[in-house]
Parts: structure tokens; sequence; C-alpha cells
């Protein structure tokens, strides 16, 4: 059980420090915790039993400020979040690419045989991608600077009236810690990201979502001046405040769990209550009759063909069944699991606040 302590401690502390270093650093943490045990178990002639590893990790300190220890300076994207940071900004950067060119080509092909309007069409195309990347960079360096915060602060508290400012550590919480238990961080943080993005669309860019016909009946996708046909509908914009909420609530509970760095019965049944709303609100857009706003009569003219226009509608209503359904099934998938990580590991203890 001693070595599983120290296992776990080392582990808490280099999960705080950056990849590069947190490998040598674990190192030289397991090898002093070691040597203070040998030293302790010698000068009271006993073995090295899970107490005296206890009162060892004790006296070398919470995992989040030995870490501290080994920091640099502050950084607004310290080295830890950098390479996720740049790999979310490249996936962003990636889908802005990829929309500007299909509403680009779109465009331009209702531009043939009229050079000098296909080049404002591009210019202009060129102008909006670049206000789009500076506007994404700065909501990703807003959200990464809010996290850094956030993981840097691990292990305070809050001043609320009536409460400590900060818990003393104890370094028995580290039996109830699993790795089935531990926050990936990564996969965390690019939730957030989603989450934020998606608030960001749906709330103040909805126009995004719909086709715009320009000057002399040229189609492009996005943002524009000109005539917009939405591709959502109102009633799929009723569920966006819903929406809005689990978002948010969903980025809220990811950066506790990036705080503390484990998973607890608290947050596991926070996760359940999202998912459950989640089935809730799929299940009542299933129940609309169509959460397009487009029909087959306005997208004729774009495709050219009435039966073209009925053939897409129905694959993209079907595509829409089909995203809720999946989603029904994910999220059902996802509190089974949780359930079953409650009912099997010992994480009650932490929310009942029994040791």
């Amino acid at each position: 059980m001693s070595t599983n302590l120290i296992d776990t401690y080392v582990s808490e502390v280099g999960r705080r420090l950056p990849r590069n270093i947190r490998r040598d650093i674990e190192a030289e943490i397991r090898s002093i915790l070691q040597d203070m045990l040998e030293e302790r178990s010698q000068k009271i002639g006993k073995p090295v039993d899970e107490e005296m590893t206890l009162e060892v990790l004790k006296a070398y300190g919470a995992p989040e400020k030995v870490a501290a220890t080994y920091q640099g300076e502050r950084y607004l994207i310290g080295p830890r979040l950098y390479p996720i940071f740049t790999l979310v900004l490249r996936i962003v950067l990636v889908v802005l690419g990829v929309l500007a060119a299909i509403g680009l080509g779109v465009a331009l092909s209702h531009t043939l045989g009229n050079p000098q309007t296909a080049i404002e069409i591009v210019l202009k195309a060129v102008a909006n991608f670049i206000g789009s990347i500076l506007t994404a960079l700065g909501n990703m360096v807003l959200i990464f600077a809010i996290l850094e915060w956030a993981l840097f602060r691990a292990g305070t508290q809050v001043a609320f009236k009536g409460l400590p400012n900060e818990k003393p550590w104890d370094p028995r919480s580290l039996v109830k810690i699993s790795p089935s238990n531990q926050v990936k961080m990564g996969e965390t943080i690019v939730e957030i990201v989603g989450c934020f993005i998606a608030i960001v669309l749906f709330n103040f860019y909805p126009q995004v979502f719909g086709f715009g016909i320009g000057p002399g009946g040229s189609w492009y996708v996005g943002t524009g001046n000109f005539t917009v046909i939405p591709l959502l509908s109102d009633a799929f914009f009723h569920f966006v405040p819903y929406l809005t909420l689990i978002w948010v609530l969903t980025i809220i509970l990811d950066i506790i769990l990036l705080r503390t760095g484990h998973w607890n019965a608290l947050t596991r049944l926070s996760l359940i209550g999202l998912r459950i709303v989640n089935i809730v609100i799929a299940a009542a857009m299933l129940g609309v009759p169509s959460l397009l706003a487009i029909t087959a009569a306005s997208l004729t003219p774009a495709l050219g063909s009435a039966d073209a226009a009925q053939t897409l509608m129905t694959v993209l209503s079907l595509a829409v069944r089909v995203a809720l359904w999946l989603s029904i099934f994910g999220n059902t998938v996802e509190i089974i699991r949780t359930v079953s990580r409650l009912a099997t590991q010992d994480i009650i203890p932490q929310f009942s606040g029994k040791s």
C-alpha cells in the first residue's frame, strides 16, 4: 500500500508539471520520499508501513504546492497548456479554412466569365477569413488564460463566509484516487473549447448556419451582407437557451475537474445530471417536425433540379435525426458507465464527507 501511495502522490505532482520535465522531477521526488522513509524507518526501528508513509507525505507537502516549487515564471498560457492550445487552434483553423473554401467555391461557381466580380469575391473572402482567424485566436487565448489561472489556483479555496480559505491537505485522500478517477486534461480542455465555441456561434453568430445569395444570384455559405436563407429553423433555436445552459454547466464542471484533478461522487453525479438533461433535450428535438429551415423549394435554384433538392433535403433530415439518436445513445452509455464507477469505486466517502 505504501508503494501505491507514493506512486499516486508522485503522479499527482507530475500531472501539474510541464511534460518536458515531468519524468525527471517524478524520479527525483520518488527517490527523496524513499530516502525519507528509509531514514525514518531506521530512526524509530520499525519497518515502513502505511502510517509512516502518510506521515512522510504530509511532511513533504500537498502535491500542488510541491509542483509549484518546480514552476518557472507565470504565463498567460503556460508550458502545460501550450501544446493543447496549439492543437486546438490548428483544429479551429482547419475548420474555418474548410468553411471559407466551401463558401468561396460556391460563390466563384456563379461568377464564371466575370473575372472582376471573381476577384472582388476572393478579396472579400480573404478579408473575412482573416477576421475570423483573429476572432477565433482572441477567444482561444481568453479561454486558455482562464484555464491557466484555474490550474495554477488548483488546491485553493475561494473565501466564503463561514468556510476556511484553504483546506489542510490530508495524504489519506490519495487512497481514494485511482487511474480511472483521474481527469484527462486534454479531453477536458477540448470539451471546454467546444462548448465555448458552440455558445458563441449559436447565440451570437447564428447567421453562420445559412446560405446567402449575392449579386447576380451567386450563392455562398455562412455570413454575408446579402439575402440569407437560414439552415436551422426557429424550432431549433427554441432549444438554444437550454443547450446554452448545458454548455455553461459543462464548462463549470470541467473547470472544477481541472482544479481538483480527479473525479469524486459529487462530480460524477453532476455529470449524470447533465447527461440526463441532454437526453431529454435530444428527445424533445426528435419530436419537432423539422429542425431545418431550408426546403426543397429554396434549394432548387441553387442545385438547378427539384429532384436533387428533394434528395438533399431527405439526406439532411435523416442526418439530423441520426445525430440526435446517436446523442441519446452516447449519453445513455456515459450514464451507465458513470453509475458503474459510482457503484464499484470508493468515491462515495468523498461525497459524504467521511474518511
